[in-house]
Parts: structure tokens; C-alpha cells; sequence
């Protein structure tokens, strides 16, 4: 009789249990300030007059805030090209966007950005790098059995005795997410290079949108942390992450934390059909 009613008990008893973890528990997380954000990439593309050029200005919000961040609008927005001062000032579109169509680029050449706002002012700088033009595509299979991937390789040529830095920017129709790979010409300067992009998902018909860019040093480094620590490397050997910086600062409170980039790049592109 009793061992007949003992699975009946325990199934009581744990019912009873887990009502009583259903209590909810009101935790105290800090919020921190809002933070701007500024996305401001001047992406010169090759064969295009690259005078009209857009910055995004944000404030971010609360981690647990469902809400995307918040636009930022009456902010004075300019450009100032550093070895003659010529300046090119954005217009604020009143959603957080700020457009001009008279910037001027110029290969080599270092530009200030400055911000204006809530009376503090936003600064950096960066330099316009340059990028050599695709020689060739080739598309290959790696990897065996269930492994097996398609990849592709985007070949161009790097100057010689020239430092240079690349991002490769890879969109494929298959799938929503950017890739994004760095290179260095560290160990190949003066030689053909390549960037290479593969994704398991990748499948004949499937379309890839190609950008490479050309970067700065400074860049290179901000953008290759950024790749690594975004990655999917999950294994006991991955880097520690490590608070990541733009290059943008107040200069009225240098210990602020400014979210984004300012960078400056010339870019070309192209897409590619998987065969």
C-alpha cells in the first residue's frame, strides 16, 4: 500500500517546490548615462565623386530598454580637411542623420571631425587610405564530407613600400549578417593579396556583395579587435575581451565614453554569383 502512493507524494512535494520558485526576484542593475554614438564612415568609392557623405549621430539607451537608440537631432556637425582648413559642414535631416554634398576627397589626407553638442564638443581625426582596384575572383571548395564549405577569394595587388591595411566587407543574399575580415600587407607588401570569404550556407546561385576598403593603421587595429572578439571562437584558447575605444573624445571631458567611429576610406565593390 505505501509503495503505491509514494510516486504520488513525490510528484505533491515537487509541485509544491516549484510553486514556491515562482516568487520574482527584483534585482537592482545600475543604469548608466546616455552615450553618443557616432557612426560617421566617409567611404569614398572609386569611379564616384564622393561628395555626398552621411553621418549618424545616436544616444544609447538602458541594456534591459526595448527601445532603439535615440536620435540625435540640433547637434552642428563639420569636417575640417587639416592641411589648408577647408571644412565641409552636414545638415541635420532632423532623424539623427547629417548629409552634406560638397565634401571633397583626398587620398592621403587627414580630416578633423567636430561635433557640437548639449554645449560640449566631439573631436577626431583620421586618414583617407587608399585601395588598389579587384584583379580577380575565385570561388573553391573547402573542407571534406559534412565539413565541405564553398569559399571565395578576392584577389587585388598591394604597393610596394607602402604600408597598407584592408577591410573586407562580404553581404550574402543567403544570409542577413555582414562579415567582416582586416589584413595587413605586413608580410606580403608588393604582392598580389587577397581576402577570402566562406560561409557554410553558401550555395550555387547564392549572390555576395563585395566591399574592400582601404584603412588606416589606427582603423586596422580599432576594427580587428572588434572581429575577434565578435567572432564565434568559443574554445578554451580565445582572447580575453578588452573595453574597445573609437577615436572620438570630449574634449571639454576627456573621461567620457564616446560609443563609434570616424573613419575615412576609399572603397571598391562588386558582387559575386556562386556557380
Amino acid at each position: 500500500m505505501n509503495t503505491t502512493y509514494k510516486p504520488l507524494a513525490l510528484v505533491l512535494i515537487l509541485i509544491v517546490f516549484l510553486n514556491s520558485c515562482t516568487d520574482t526576484v527584483d534585482v537592482d542593475v545600475p543604469t548608466g548615462n546616455a552615450r553618443l554614438v557616432v557612426e560617421a564612415s566617409i567611404d569614398w568609392e572609386k569611379g564616384t565623386s564622393g561628395q555626398t557623405q552621411t553621418i549618424s549621430l545616436s544616444e544609447s539607451t538602458s541594456f534591459f530598454n526595448n527601445d532603439p537608440d535615440l536620435p540625435v537631432t540640433g547637434a552642428i556637425v563639420t569636417i575640417t580637411k587639416d592641411d589648408d582648413g577647408t571644412q565641409f559642414s552636414f545638415e541635420d535631416q532632423n532623424n539623427g542623420n547629417y548629409i552634406t554634398t560638397n565634401f571633397i576627397p583626398e587620398l592621403d589626407q587627414s580630416y578633423t571631425l567636430e561635433i557640437f553638442y548639449n554645449s560640449q564638443i566631439y573631436r577626431a581625426s583620421e586618414t583617407l587610405a587608399s585601395v588598389t582596384e579587384i584583379n580577380t575572383i575565385e570561388q573553391t571548395i573547402e573542407g571534406a564530407g559534412d565539413e565541405e564549405e564553398i569559399q571565395i577569394k578576392v584577389f587585388f595587388d598591394d604597393p610596394i613600400n607602402i604600408e597598407n591595411y584592408y577591410l573586407g566587407e562580404f553581404n550574402s543574399s543567403v544570409n542577413p549578417l555582414l562579415t567582416l575580415t582586416s589584413l595587413s600587407d605586413q608580410f606580403t607588401d608588393g604582392n598580389e593579396n587577397f581576402i577570402e570569404f566562406d560561409n557554410e550556407e553558401l550555395v550555387p546561385g547564392a549572390i555576395v556583395d563585395i566591399s574592400i576598403y582601404g584603412i588606416s593603421e589606427q582603423y586596422y587595429n580599432f576594427i580587428s579587435i572588434l572581429i575577434e572578439q565578435s567572432g564565434e571562437n568559443d574554445g578554451p584558447f580565445q582572447s580575453i575581451p578588452v573595453q574597445l575605444k573609437g577615436n572620438c573624445f570630449n574634449i571639454n571631458n576627456p573621461d567620457e565614453e564616446v560609443l563609434g567611429y570616424f573613419r575615412l576610406t576609399e572603397v571598391v565593390r562588386t558582387s559575386y554569383t556562386i556557380e
